[in-house]
């Protein structure tokens, strides 16, 4: 159980405030923790101690009258990595309490991408399976690190092979919301006639993703390769473990949709839904990891030379039908 101490700051002139926290911050020891209380919201604090990455900070109470700030020292990655370990096995019990979603919050919060990639790459090596840390995490990971990971995103031009990947995704994502939009009104329709022009967007749809097959191609065959040489080698294995689920269910609305006639509308109607609606959510938040934590990660470790050979690899195989043309000149 974590050590917790309190200091109440409230009343105190700025100066003898400055005086009692920061000496109680920096003699905190690893796993300790400091309620502070305070008059206001210390927000300018709660920036300055998240920056230095070395504490655990949230509010146990959200004023007014008073604030009170929750600050725990961590130690190096072995305790997040160790947090993380205990967060999932809380996770994969089943439903998610409020409280363990905190606990997740207040984790992620600490960690940057390439962190949190690597984190999860050992507790995988450690026996913790890939669909654990898919399942359990994959939605927390949306609701917590959307804001603070597209913040700190490393941002490439055309036609960098990231940039490339990145308005690809953009161009997916405008199909899998009107694949949504699409779904939305199959649910009050009763027979092919009331599909009208739908049916048509449908089989649009369902041939785009089909055709975004060589974008994974090109992930798989020339971007993750270069990664694991690199030791990076799960965060690529659950991309690629994604890309056979997304694959195999393309490729049953593409028969569904092209072969609509074999089947009763009342078949089809339920099975439109339940494969678009699987890859609606888990396409689309395969997609925000691979912008914001697979492709961070190459963009650290990966050298320009071999950015030129990716892209040479990328040339070789060739895109998609919607792929921007800017992307993939000046070879």
């Amino acid at each position: 159980m974590d050590t917790v101490k309190i200091i109440d700051t409230k009343g105190l002139p700025h100066h003898e405030r400055e005086g009692l926290v920061f000496p109680s911050l920096e003699a905190l020891k690893t796993g300790q923790v400091l309620n502070i209380i305070f008059e206001f919201n210390p927000l300018p604090l709660v920036y300055t101690l998240k920056a230095q990455e070395k504490f655990e900070v949230s509010y146990e109470k959200e004023g007014p009258p008073e604030w009170v700030l929750r600050v725990k020292r961590l130690s190096a990655g072995e305790d997040k990595k160790q947090h993380l370990k205990e967060l999932l096995n809380e996770l994969r019990q089943g439903e998610v309490s409020e409280e363990t979603k905190q606990k997740a919050k207040i984790l992620l919060q600490t960690v940057d991408a390439t962190t949190l990639g690597l984190m999860e790459q050992e507790l995988i090596r450690e026996g913790v399976s890939h669909d654990q840390i898919r399942k359990s995490l994959c939605d927390i990971h949306l609701e917590v690190m959307k804001d603070a990971l597209v913040s700190k995103r490393i941002e490439v031009s055309a036609p960098h092979p990231v940039h490339t990947f990145m308005e690809e995704h953009k161009i997916i994502l405008n199909h899998l919301h009107e694949l949504g939009s699409l779904m939305e009104r199959l649910h009050g329709m009763n027979d092919f006639d009331d599909l009208g022009e739908d049916l048509e967007r449908l089989a649009d749809i369902a041939h785009h993703l089909i055709e975004a097959e060589r974008h994974h191609q090109r992930e798989e065959e020339v971007l993750f390769p270069k990664l694991i040489k690199h030791d990076i080698v799960e965060p690529p294995e659950i991309m690629k473990l994604d890309h056979a689920e997304f694959r195999k269910r393309k490729q049953q609305l593409y028969e569904l949709v092209h072969n609509h006639r074999d089947c009763n509308f009342r078949d089809f109607k339920d099975r439109v839904i339940e494969l678009g609606g699987y890859l609606t959510k888990e396409l689309e938040s395969h997609i925000f990891k691979e912008d914001n934590i697979l492709y961070q990660i190459a963009l650290g470790v990966l050298s320009p030379q071999e950015w030129q050979e990716i892209k040479k690899g990328c040339d070789k195989i060739g895109y998609c039908c919607f792929t921007p043309q800017d992307h993939h000149e000046g070879h």
